[in-house]
């Protein structure tokens, strides 16, 4: 796990950390907690659903919250709001930090806050959410 982070492979690393919680799960529950935790921490900053809804099972299956932050935890600051728009243009996270001049983590974390604070599932819903908010309201 320490050489896949070292080679920037970071979402490997969490899947290898998943992995490792699964393994040691009945023999070290609490360390299967916390490689589960690490994994889940890592999955909703790069905002790869699938990924943290497993980790979350996980999680549960060894009667831990699977939580890290809650839903609707308030309302999208203004870079928030600027990561919204572009991911309703179907921006990547990639895209979005050329675009903001951020780096690519940084564009992974806002994603992640921004569907955590949402409560949606995944980009799409995102995207959708904001093509839905942004619409002209008739008077």
């Amino acid at each position: 796990m320490e050489l896949l982070s070292e080679l920037g492979l970071t979402l490997e690393a969490a899947q290898a950390r998943v992995g490792l919680a699964r393994a040691l799960g009945s023999h070290a529950p609490a360390a299967a907690i916390l490689e589960a935790r690490h994994a889940l921490e890592t999955f909703e900053r790069v905002g790869v659903t699938r990924d943290t809804d497993a980790a979350a099972a996980l999680l549960r299956e060894l009667g831990a919250p699977a939580r890290t932050f809650t839903k609707g935890y308030g309302t999208l600051t203004r870079r928030e709001t600027e990561v919204l728009s572009l991911l309703a243009e179907g921006c990547s996270n990639a895209r979005i930090a050329e675009r903001l001049y951020i780096s690519r983590p940084t564009a992974e974390h806002h994603v992640a806050r921004i569907l955590a604070k949402l409560g949606l599932r995944n980009r799409a819903e995102a995207a959708a959410y904001a093509l839905r908010e942004t619409l002209p309201r008739d008077p």
